[in-house]
């Protein structure tokens, strides 16, 4: 079964709540991020970043956020702001001089360690869960949702699609593939199915359209279980995925939905 947060990412959350509360912010597009971080003495400069969205520099009981200037995406800038805040908030470890922070990169979403409780704390201030719960309890499950989060909240549609999968009930992952193999896959708490990192697009997938023809189809479509899912009974079910082209980070993502009705021999992983 899917694992707990850890202490460190449940923490994360707490205190983003906790500066929200705090600074009687508001939600959505009318939270000022920077605002926010000039509010607990952290400078905020645009310019060139090699190798990095973003990097925090502390210098005593101040710092600055640099933003790489050619992150030209509003919800991406918003978000890699509020991941290096989060480094800041939950006194993270950080570079005094031009080293770069790995930022908000899509492998802190699912690994422990210190990018992911900023990934947390970023994902909670610009998505409070108290707000997004009940819009992520949908049936039948798509990207729709997501869509309207990142609308509503400002964020890009992959950072919105895995606080959806991170929120819902629904069994349902979020998978990213480039150069035709699994980067990485977040799970929500009830999806139990284990998937492998490595492992190879399958052609009955619908990502594949896009390593081989450049596009997908739009909206979720019916797919083989065996498509993502080892399971000695997978090819004979029937999930859903709805894929996605990520042409900035040179890849597709995924969303996977098992429905219900076919849940019980995978709820057995």
């Amino acid at each position: 079964m899917k694992a707990h947060p850890s202490l460190g990412v449940r923490k994360a959350r707490r205190e983003a709540n906790a500066l929200l509360r705090r600074m009687r912010a508001p939600s959505g597009k009318a939270l000022d991020v920077e605002a926010i971080a000039n509010l607990v003495r952290l400078r905020v400069e645009r310019g060139d970043l090699d190798g990095a969205a973003a990097r925090l520099v502390r210098v005593g009981k101040h710092g600055t956020i640099r933003i790489n200037s050619r992150v030209v995406d509003a919800g991406a800038q918003r978000f890699s702001m509020a991941h290096e805040l989060g480094h800041y908030v939950l006194g993270h470890a950080t570079p005094e001089a031009d080293e770069p922070c790995d930022g908000p990169t899509v492998h802190g979403y699912v690994d422990r360690g210190e990018e992911c409780e900023a990934n947390a704390f970023a994902a909670e201030l610009l998505m409070p869960e108290p707000q997004l719960r009940r819009r992520c309890e949908v049936s039948p499950v798509s990207l729709a949702p997501a869509r309207a989060i990142a609308a509503d909240f400002e964020v890009s549609l992959m950072a919105a699609a895995l606080r959806f999968v991170e929120l819902t009930s629904e069994r349902c992952a979020l998978v990213f593939a480039r150069d035709r193999r699994v980067t990485w896959a977040a799970r929500s708490e009830t999806f139990a199915p284990f998937l492998e990192r490595g492992r190879l697009v399958d052609r009955a997938s619908v990502a594949i359209d896009w390593f081989e023809r450049g596009r997908v189809h739009d909206g979720c479509q019916p797919v083989p279980g065996d498509a993502w899912i080892d399971h000695d009974d997978a090819a004979d079910v029937e999930i859903f995925e709805e894929a996605v082209p990520v042409p900035a980070m040179g890849g597709v993502m995924s969303l996977l939905w098992i429905p219900e009705r076919v849940a019980s021999p995978f709820d057995r992983c």
